[in-house]
């Protein structure tokens, strides 16, 4: 134990610059106490190793077996894309976490320390890739509880194409939507659709606009379509027209295009999804391996 402890405590003083004599101020020992165990000699009682463990933000179960407390489990795959390998999976080891520190901290500045999932495929608390997912993801294909992306889902998402409760981008669906096109309950943008519509061109159950058409409460597929097609007959720009009420007309009659899209996003979803499941059978595998050796 002497030399596991004396390594964690030369490194813990080492990064936060402090002196053995500053150290041993903290534990409330003498300055040669600290010196003695740093050179793997003597053993403290059990008052100071409590306050070594808490102070090393680690278990005293850990420090009397000689082991690093494991935070996370990781998987990288060795075949690599560029930079990037093509599956990276962080995965955050919670009961460690709690078991070394409680609910005494903030475990979003614990989770923060852990390495950020990178790669064509990631999956972490933090994670950017191609197709991510995690707590705050970012990439083309994103899923996520703060999600950006190309194409992104989350309570909160950003992006080219985004899904959420609050969904911020050019083409918005949420429970509140901000966007060039907006599809909501609350709906902000230059054509906005939804049970409140505010924009430009407002359609929904109560629309505020330059162009705003309030329907009650008939707010489906053929009121909505009927309702394009009313705005075409108003002194519209021919360009908003063109780039906007006629591709959404479009997009309303051809029901190949919602399915097309709808197919690519469940591949997207089942690819970032198949990922995160194949670097956790290998977590699994490589704990297994470990554990056998051992």
């Amino acid at each position: 134990m002497e030399n596991f402890l004396a390594k964690k405590l030369k490194r813990y003083r080492k990064q936060h610059e402090l002196t053995q004599k500053q150290l041993a101020s903290i534990l409330y020992v003498s300055d040669k106490t600290v010196s003695k165990w740093e050179r793997g000699n003597g053993q403290p009682d059990i008052e100071t190793l409590k306050k070594i463990a808490q102070l090393l933000e680690t278990t005293i179960d850990n420090l009397l077996n000689e082991r690093e407390p494991v935070y996370y489990f990781e998987y990288k795959s060795t075949w690599m894309i560029g930079l990037l390998p093509i599956l990276h999976v962080v995965i955050p080891n919670f009961l460690e976490l709690i078991r070394t520190y409680g609910f005494k901290y903030s475990y979003f500045s614990i989770l923060k320390k852990l390495p950020h999932a990178k790669g064509i495929i990631s999956c972490g608390f933090l994670s950017t890739g191609i197709f991510s997912l995690g707590i705050f993801s970012r990439g083309f294909f994103s899923i996520g509880i703060l999600s950006l992306g190309m194409l992104s889902f989350g309570v909160t998402s950003g992006g080219g194409i985004s899904f959420g409760s609050l969904a911020v981008g050019p083409i918005a669906f949420g429970n509140f939507a901000l966007g060039l096109l907006a599809f909501a309950n609350l709906g902000i943008g230059y054509l906005s659709i939804g049970n409140l519509a505010i924009g430009r061109i407002a359609i929904g159950n109560h629309g505020a606009g330059t162009y705003a058409l309030s329907l009650g409460g008939n707010l489906h597929d053929k009121e909505i379509l009927a309702a394009l097609h009313q705005l075409q007959q108003l002194d519209i720009p021919t360009m908003v027209n063109d780039l906007l009420i006629q591709p959404m007309i479009t997009f309303m009659q051809t029901p190949w295009i919602t399915v097309v899209f709808a197919s690519i996003v469940i591949l997207l979803s089942l690819i970032t999804i198949g990922g995160l499941g194949l670097g956790l059978m290998r977590i699994i595998q490589h704990n297994r391996n470990e554990k056998r050796w051992v």
